[in-house]
């Protein structure tokens, strides 16, 4: 009888010893397969790459038939499934499944797995997500494992269906589950970390670029001869390098308060004028104007200019201002006008800032540029006022000392108001008399070698297309008087 004891006494112990070496291996192997998967986590630092490789661990460590992983998802606010795998449908595509977090959800860390099969644990879950458990359906979810980060914060979370094989989850797994989902944290922080630093690199990239660009804009800007040049080059950097698609420059005209494009996409909007209306009227106190709604813009620039720019994003403009500290106010000098960027919106700030560095850059230069030529406008020889004057006085000397005297107009008709006129310049060259009143209107005075200066100047005119009329003293007219009538017909 005592043999028989001591045989079932062994009989257990062997039984109990096969099973905790069952259960060691079990551990052992558990441990080995969570420090190759950490390993593989660890390593791995795209999300993108890191989702469906956690979906992978989580499957193949506790062979779930359905495995699902969502993570927070910064753009939306939600839960999103972010990597999914269905052993026996491998085809199967990823379905969309979002969860919004309570703004009162308190969850607790020590309850990381939840149970769907228990109503205390649904409950719970419930209580955190407002769309509740009804979304997980289709993942025929079984157990849900959190994955917490900082204090009680949800990054994420890891559903598990069925075993392929049937059999219940033993303890184990879920003591594994939980040693992964710990993993699991570091590498998604570690992720998301090494993800912040690369788009915050990227951003200084971006922004170190958009300040060379800037820098050589302005270089450009300072080897500008003209004001127009300089507004020129300030357009088309604007539109080339940095993303504007829709703009134009205009200056201010304090004689009758509007803003006189010169520069701007189409042609046709060059030269067009646009009253200060009550909305335009902050850039005379140097203040920004933005204004989101693209249907209101017409309010500011009028319902004309607004046709023809087309498409439009809304308005932001920029003042081309000085401001004078000591005198307490500020000189408006023009303005640049925004409506549309190709690839951002008009309300970044980094771009108001860029585009207002511009224009403070360009407002002593165009100031400075509109004062000389001002100056130089009033050193511009009256040519009409010399011609009337000269002409008086020929008039009267030839009329008191009986001589002759012959006015040839000369009209060019291919003469541009930029272009200038061929004709008058030739005629200049070879007559000391000759008169240029306008682009296209050029008088040449002749007292003497009448038939021979007649026949050039037919020649300059066939030459450049022009037209010649002859008027002669005593013939035509007998004073200047009656020269400017036949003149002004």
């Amino acid at each position: 009888m005592n043999l028989f004891n001591n045989a079932l006494e062994s009989n257990c112990r062997l039984v109990e010893l096969q099973r905790a070496n069952k259960e060691l291996d079990e551990r052992v192997f558990s441990l080995f397969a969570i420090n190759q998967s950490a390993k593989a986590m660890l390593t791995e630092h795209r999300l993108e790459e890191l989702n469906r490789l956690a979906v992978d661990v989580f499957s193949e460590l506790t062979l779930s038939a359905n495995t699902a992983f969502f993570l927070y998802d910064t753009k939306s606010e939600k839960y999103a499934l972010k990597a999914y795998r269905d052993v026996f449908h491998p085809e199967a595509g990823t379905p969309s499944v979002n969860l919004t977090l309570r703004q009162d959800a308190k969850p607790v860390v020590t309850r990381q797995i939840v149970n769907t099969a228990d109503k205390d644990d649904t409950g719970y879950f419930a209580s955190l997500f407002e769309e509740g458990m009804e979304p997980l359906e289709v993942l025929k979810a079984k157990y849900i494992i959190f994955i917490f980060g900082k204090d009680t914060e949800i990054l994420g979370f890891v559903t598990l269906e069925d075993t392929i094989s049937g059999t219940d989850y033993k303890k184990s797994t879920f003591e594994l589950v939980d040693s992964l989902a710990s993993y699991t944290y570091i590498a998604l922080d570690n992720a998301m970390l090494l993800k912040v630093i690369n788009d915050q690199k990227k951003l200084l990239e971006m922004k170190l670029d958009r300040l060379i660009m800037m820098n050589t804009l302005i270089k450009n800007i300072n080897s500008a001869q003209t004001s127009q040049q300089m507004i020129d080059l300030a357009f088309e950097t604007l539109t080339v390098s940095f993303g504007v698609e829709s703009c134009m420059i205009a200056l201010y005209q304090p004689e009758d308060r509007s803003l006189l494009v010169s520069a701007a996409a189409g042609d046709s909007l060059i030269g067009r004028a646009i009253p200060l209306s009550s909305g335009l009227e902050p850039l005379l106190q140097g203040k920004i104007i933005f204004e989101p709604d693209a249907t209101l813009v017409s309010e500011y620039i009028g319902d004309d200019i607004n046709d023809e720019l087309g498409d439009k994003a809304g308005l932001l403009a920029i003042p081309i201002a000085l401001e004078h500290y000591e005198l307490y106010e500020i000189r408006l000098i023009g303005a640049i006008l925004i409506f549309k960027l190709r690839s951002s919106l008009l309300s970044e700030e980094e771009n108001t800032l860029i585009f207002e560095a511009i224009a403070n850059h360009m407002a002593p230069l165009l100031d400075g540029y509109i004062n000389l030529d001002r100056q130089k406008q009033e050193y511009v020889p009256d040519v009409k006022k010399q011609f009337t004057t000269e002409l008086k006085a020929r008039i009267e000397e030839c009329l008191e000392y009986n001589s002759d005297l012959e006015i040839i107009r000369i009209v060019d008709e291919d003469a541009t108001p930029f272009a200038g006129s061929n004709a008058s310049r030739m005629a200049s060259e070879q007559f000391r008399n000759a008169y240029a009143v306008s682009y296209d209107h050029t008088f040449v005075v002749i007292q003497d070698e009448f038939d021979r200066s007649r026949q050039a100047l037919e020649g300059i005119a066939d030459e450049a297309n022009a037209s010649i009329t002859c008027f002669r003293l005593y013939k035509d007219f007998n004073s200047y008087d009656e020269l400017i009538e036949l003149l002004n017909k």
